[in-house]
């Protein structure tokens, strides 16, 4: 499918990374990390901006020498520890709308810190969002090996166990014949949002998010213990994608996420 909508991939990159220092710059393979996320964009047939926001200047300079724009710096108070996806995701939009005239109809969001995608896993889950009109976002997820209806917390006044929200507190899933429904954690693998539903919600995945499977999350590098990992299981990219594809597909959409939508 060829896109008719204009989708910009945005990747968030700032300066102040706390568990590895620098680690969107730092070297991966003998790339800098965000060079995997501004290249795989790049590849994409549906994707037609890449764009790295960034609040640091070498970063900066590093992106734009890996093949993304880098149109504006964002600001310092965007940039912190606690600092949101929504919250640059609207500076972005804003700057762009009033500086170039500019808006897009998608945004995707490529965090550096996850290397290991596929450009033709990233066409296909924005492909899904763009005949879904009924929805605001789409997310990768991957199933979980235990159910959230099994899941307690632990009060820490009282240090009695408690339910999360909204998980019942009766056991109606716990007979043989009603088995507990699939949950599924969230992965960084991919998300993309209308930028309508981000401006109507004032938030970075609206209120409505399809999700698209995962068979498995690849790794995201978080901490030097992830680095490690990915480093003792591949060498290079290459090897990662031969790995891929000896093994077959990794990633699949069940059947009811390729519906179109009735608009």
């Amino acid at each position: 499918m060829e896109s008719h909508k204009k989708i910009l991939a945005l990747i968030p990159a700032r300066g102040g990374s706390k568990r590895i220092p620098r680690k969107n710059i730092r070297e991966l393979w003998g790339k800098p990390l965000l060079a995997y996320s501004i290249e795989v964009a790049r590849r994409s047939k549906v994707i037609d901006r890449v764009i790295c926001t960034t609040d640091d200047p070498e970063i900066a300079e590093i992106a734009r020498q890996v093949g993304a724009e880098v149109p504006f710096i964002r600001p310092k108070e965007l940039a912190e520890d606690r600092s949101g996806d929504t919250e640059f995701y609207l500076h972005a939009i804003a700057w762009l709308r009033e500086q170039e005239g500019y808006k897009p109809d998608i945004i995707t969001n490529l965090r550096p810190t996850n290397p290991l995608r596929r450009t033709e896993v990233v066409d296909e889950i924005l492909n899904t969002l763009i005949l879904r009109k009924d929805v605001d976002s789409i997310r990768s997820v991957y199933r979980s090996s235990i159910s959230v209806f099994l899941m307690r917390t632990i009060d820490p006044e009282s240090g009695l166990i408690e339910c999360p929200v909204n998980v019942p507190r009766e056991e109606p899933f716990q007979r043989a014949k009603h088995p507990l429904p699939q949950s599924y954690i969230l992965s960084s693998y991919l998300d993309a949002t209308w930028v309508e539903a981000v401006l109507r919600t004032q938030r970075s995945l609206g209120q409505k998010m399809l999700p698209y499977i995962l068979d498995e999350n690849p790794i995201d590098l978080d901490t030097e213990e992830d680095w490690s990992r990915l480093l003792s299981q591949y060498s290079s990219y290459n090897a990662y994608l031969a790995a891929q594809y000896q093994s077959g597909p990794a990633f699949f959409l069940s059947a009811d996420m390729k519906s179109s939508s009735k608009d």
